[in-house]
């Protein structure tokens, strides 16, 4: 497994032993084949994600593997062992290469969806789903950052229901995000909420913001719904800025906080069917995902070096073959 020593650099990483932990009740064991690693696990471990304050545990979220034993829920959920499985988990831990935990994290990867490729897709599939989920019905739709992981996920979700879809990205990536659909603004122009407005034909009914900007409110309606997907944050300071922008946002009735690990943890069965659903559309190829670039877990350090410097449209993704 993969465990932060200490908060910094990439070097902080360490690979450790531990017993596989025996299922209780109807636990099931998983062997993970694949797991992606991405900006959380980046802020995690620099010591700016604000669920691990204190140094000592193992990174990933998301994971693809091969299911080894059964239970009764797990054969009620028609997994059954050899079933190639795909999962978030509510805590970190993924990077590792045996899982014991709940059957109703998991949902089967469909046949022809190479491992790699799933593995990328959890985490922000859900994130970008349920972001949409609490915008509500909006006619308009700023995804910010939308050449991001969770970012062209989320415009790609929200095209789907028919809304006008503005993203901010650079120069540098606009061109992937208008192959989406979406009507593009540079996010370093210093009127970029005047360009979104132009862009929407006004006000938008809805946000989703990772940066933690209150510039949001510019191009928001006034009956509008702000959905906060992360607090950006100063550098050294992301966790307390965090805080404050979780704060604000729960005073705020227009704001939301979007906390994909929470989702999981407290709506399981629709968890399940969005998950089901989204990797079922990757499979098919109505839905563009990240392009997994594969890293070994044996060599944890420069997979943390390569997620640093991973272009728009890749993920790392960690095997343990």
């Amino acid at each position: 497994m993969a465990r932060v020593s200490r908060f910094g650099d990439a070097s902080a990483m360490v690979l450790a032993r531990a017993p596989i932990r025996p299922p209780r009740g109807n636990e099931v064991v998983v062997r993970v084949t694949h797991a992606s690693l991405g900006a959380t696990d980046l802020l995690a471990r620099r010591g700016g994600y604000i669920l691990h304050p204190v140094p000592g545990f193992v990174t990933g979220y998301d994971f693809v593997g091969e299911l080894l034993t059964e239970s009764a829920v797990s054969l009620a959920l028609g997994l059954r062992s050899g079933a190639v499985v795909a999962g978030v988990l509510p805590l970190m831990g993924a990077h590792a290469t045996f899982l014991t935990l709940a059957p109703t994290l998991l949902v089967a990867v469909p046949p022809g969806l190479d491992p790699a490729t799933a593995a990328v897709l959890p985490l922000d599939a859900i994130t970008a789903a349920h972001a949409l989920e609490l915008a509500g019905p909006a006619r308009s739709v700023l995804v910010q950052g939308a050449s991001g992981a969770v970012g062209a996920l989320a415009a790609q979700l929200a095209l789907r229901t028919g809304a006008t879809v503005v993203g901010t990205a650079s120069a540098r990536t606009a061109d992937r995000v208008r192959a989406l659909g979406a009507h593009v603004v540079d996010h370093t122009d210093r009127d970029w909420p005047a360009l979104v407005r132009q862009a929407a034909g006004g006000a938008v009914d809805a946000v989703i913001d990772h940066t933690g900007t209150e510039r949001d409110r510019d191009v928001l309606a006034a009956d509008g719904v702000l959905v906060r997907t992360g607090f950006a944050g100063r550098a050294g300071h992301e966790r307390s800025d965090a805080l404050r922008g979780a704060a604000a946002a729960a005073r705020d009735r227009r704001e939301r906080v979007c906390s994909a690990p929470l989702y999981v943890a407290t709506r399981r069965n629709a968890y399940r069917r969005t998950l089901a659903r989204l990797l079922a559309d990757a499979a098919d190829g109505s839905l563009r995902v990240a392009e997994p670039l594969v890293q070994p877990l044996a060599d944890i350090w420069e997979a943390h070096r390569a997620a640093e410097a991973a272009p728009a449209g890749a993920k790392v993704v960690l095997t343990t073959a």
